[in-house]
């Protein structure tokens, strides 16, 4: 149970590291790379990167990811799909999301913490704008309602410790269909 938990949040903060920017190198680094030059090579990787096929086409997921299996996107709403890549106990999980530009989440607070990595495109809600390696977090505190902007889809990882709380009659209705 803690092992899916501990890979989510391992594979959110490598894609948070992958936005850093370049350190110099320790003294001595290039000298003990040309001296590894001769070793025998380590075992290479033969799992290619997962990658999802949604409506305008295939998004490969980040390094950090490719562990992981993704499934076929499934429509939930008009403009949105969604695949779910782990499931933890306790409604700890981590989806894949998949939204046309003027699509919106229904307004909604979290029994949790949630965190938004956008992997392509662009959001907005009252927290602000979040575009391309942007990392939104909310939490029982926050109540926002998301809306995909720009002339692109809008991909994202969703890792969530509880379901959402829609605010709406509509939404809450149909929250019992939704993934999270």
């Amino acid at each position: 149970a803690c092992r899916r938990s501990i890979l989510v949040m391992e594979a959110l903060g490598g894609l948070m590291l992958d936005d850093l920017p370049p350190t110099p190198l320790a003294p001595g680094a290039l000298e003990r790379a040309i001296t590894r030059l001769g070793e025998a090579p380590p075992e290479e990787r033969t799992q290619g990167a997962p990658t999802a096929h949604g409506p305008t086409g295939p998004v490969t997921l980040p390094p950090p990811l490719h562990g992981l299996r993704v499934g076929r996107l499934r429509r939930i709403a008009p403009g949105l799909r969604h695949a779910a890549l782990l499931r933890a106990p306790e409604r700890s999980t981590l989806h894949l999301l998949w939204g046309k530009p003027g699509v919106s989440l229904p307004l909604h607070t979290h029994r949790g913490s949630e965190l938004t990595y956008v992997i392509a495109g662009a959001f907005e809600d009252e927290l602000g704008r979040f575009g391309p390696g942007d990392v939104e977090e909310a939490d029982t505190d926050v109540t926002h309602h998301q809306v995909v902007t720009g002339p692109a889809d809008c991909i994202c990882l969703l890792a969530t410790t509880g379901r959402l709380r829609f605010t709406g009659v509509l939404a809450r209705l149909i929250q019992p269909l939704l993934p999270f």
